[in-house]
């Protein structure tokens, strides 16, 4: 596993790690880097190691998900290569046509569910998700993502009761 870590970490460093800021996060602060996880989790290769490297850590659940956009590619490439996992989403909003709802995909009332996301900031997107999937009566066995910003959201998230686990922080990359 280590030279899966070892390969993932280098798709980040190419493709998704940037320390030419200021950015502008999505929780409103500026930051001096960024990390853009879709192009790391959009690539073949970088799909493939976070699906392997997630699947070991994720025990047993029975869906897969997270807030979209970026929990998608991670949720999809985790139940192809798993083949029994199954994957969904939550939007941001209610759909206002339809059936209305808020989580999309493969995902059913008493689900053990993992919740997944690329980047964590704050965790306040993360937890306004998983309200949701638990409004579906689907119980959360674990919180993953691939990349920590180590500004609260672990501290948050496991506040709340749901273990966390990153496979990278920030200060993997910077500094």
């Amino acid at each position: 596993m280590q030279k899966a870590y070892d390969d993932l970490k280098d798709l980040v460093e190419k493709y998704a790690f940037f320390s030419d800021g200021p950015y502008r996060l999505s929780a409103g602060e500026l930051s001096d880097f960024y990390f853009d996880l879709r192009r790391v989790t959009m690539h073949p290769r970088g799909a493939s190691l976070v699906s392997e490297l997630m699947l070991e850590r994720l025990g047993s659940v029975d869906a897969v998900g997270g807030m979209e956009s970026g929990a998608i590619p991670i949720a999809t490439a985790i139940a192809l290569k798993s083949g029994t996992v199954r994957a969904f989403f939550v939007r941001k909003a209610e759909k206002k046509h339809g059936r209305m709802r808020r989580t999309e995909g493969c995902i059913r009332h008493g689900d053990v569910v993992a919740f997944v996301e690329d980047v964590t900031t704050s965790g306040e997107s993360i937890l306004s998700g998983i309200a949701a999937v638990e409004q579906l009566g689907c119980t959360i066995a674990k919180v993953m993502c691939i990349l920590d910003r180590e500004s609260g959201a672990k501290e948050r998230i496991e506040s709340n009761g749901y273990p966390f686990e990153a496979l990278f922080a920030a200060s993997d990359f910077v500094g």
